[in-house]
């Protein structure tokens, strides 16, 4: 199960779940942003209050100028730390490094806080 709420960008997935998500950006004057080849844009899954302690990253390069960009997150890649019996909220940004070597944030930390990865237990993860 993975769940995507568009207001809060808050991201929900059942450890152990594989998913693939479509990122897009808009750039400061409100235009879709073209994702240019040889850019990348890294997603980063980091403990809540402690955003160097990075327990996910998904690296992508851009091949092709595209409109956006598909991030996809391995069963492996969700298996964050130990067996887990209660939800456990993470925080994530997705940035992009420009063909210029800048690094922009598209979805993290802002005025509305923090973008919360909030990963459940797998049905095999209770323990009783």
């Amino acid at each position: 199960m993975v769940l995507f709420d568009r207001f809060t960008k808050q991201i929900q997935i059942n450890r152990g779940d594989s998913t693939t998500f479509k990122v897009s950006a808009k750039d400061k004057d409100g235009n879709v942003y073209t994702f240019q080849p040889t850019e990348i844009v890294k997603f980063s899954v980091a403990e809540k209050r402690n955003e160097d302690n990075v327990v996910l990253q998904k690296i992508v390069e851009i091949e092709e100028a595209e409109d956006f960009v598909l991030i996809s997150l391995t069963s492996e890649d969700t298996k964050i730390g130990d067996i887990i019996n209660k939800p456990i909220v993470y925080w994530y940004e997705i940035s992009v490094q420009t063909v210029g070597g800048v690094t922009q944030t598209i979805i993290g930390y802002d005025d509305e806080g923090p973008k919360e990865f909030i990963l459940n237990p797998e049905a095999g993860d209770v323990e009783w």
